[in-house]
């Protein structure tokens, strides 16, 4: 184990009895209506909103959600993207609710066939930590680029990210965004460049909503 990850191993034992506090006055304190539904506008760059879903509600149960957008964004010569965009809270803390694709698409016949960390340049510098996944099942395959947004910050690497959600809380910030973009990995488009430009043009945005109170916003300009 690296010096990093016992670090950050014993940093999480010690706070420990913080974390379970700050679970506790997230779920007593946090209103489920705190925060609204993503901004996610009907154009995002050459993309444009042709269809939306809804989960049903074995998944929303499952889920659970405060709230979320599940929309297919089509644009000429690019790869069509799902988007699926959920707002947690963090009432229950960041164990409950949004599920990792890493293991929820095996759980629904996917094979995954390589999963590797990514990092999506953002305005003014930034870099945005994602974690890009391809996957088949028969002969289907799909490439997904996807992200755990928490507010005022951008994700840290994975030996870290856990004690970093730990400090949100004590500061008040429990609150969080789950995003997961999903192309067809077709040969004839690169399905993982547009979706690295989907990513960066709705990041800002994202997490800017998960400030409470500013989550309510749809209207958006283009983005």
């Amino acid at each position: 184990m690296s010096a990093r990850l016992r670090l950050a191993a014993a940093a999480l034992a010690f706070l420990a009895p913080v974390l379970l506090l700050t679970r506790w006055q997230a779920a007593a304190g946090t209103s489920r209506a705190a925060i609204g539904p993503p901004p996610l506008p009907d154009a995002i760059g050459p993309w444009a909103l042709v269809e939306e879903e809804r989960l049903s509600a074995e998944h929303f149960a499952m889920l659970t959600p405060d709230s979320y957008v599940w929309r297919l964004y089509e644009a000429e010569g690019r790869a069509p993207i799902w988007a699926y965009v959920a707002v947690y809270a963090g009432r229950a803390g960041y164990d409950a609710g949004a599920h990792d694709p890493e293991v929820c698409y095996p759980a629904q016949g996917w094979e995954i066939l390589d999963s590797r960390p990514v990092s999506v340049s953002l305005a003014r510098g930034e870099v945005l930590r994602a974690r890009h996944l391809a996957a088949h099942r028969g002969s289907a395959r799909q490439s997904v680029l996807y992200w755990f947004q928490p507010a005022a910050r951008w994700p840290v690497d994975a030996a870290v990210e856990q004690l970093a959600r730990v400090l949100d809380a004590v500061a008040g910030r429990p609150q969080y965004a789950f995003v997961r973009l999903a192309a067809p990995a077709d040969r004839d488009l690169d399905g993982e460049r547009d979706l690295a430009e989907f990513a960066a043009r709705i990041a800002g945005p994202i997490r800017a909503a998960l400030e409470v109170g500013r989550g309510r916003n749809l209207n958006n300009p283009k983005i």
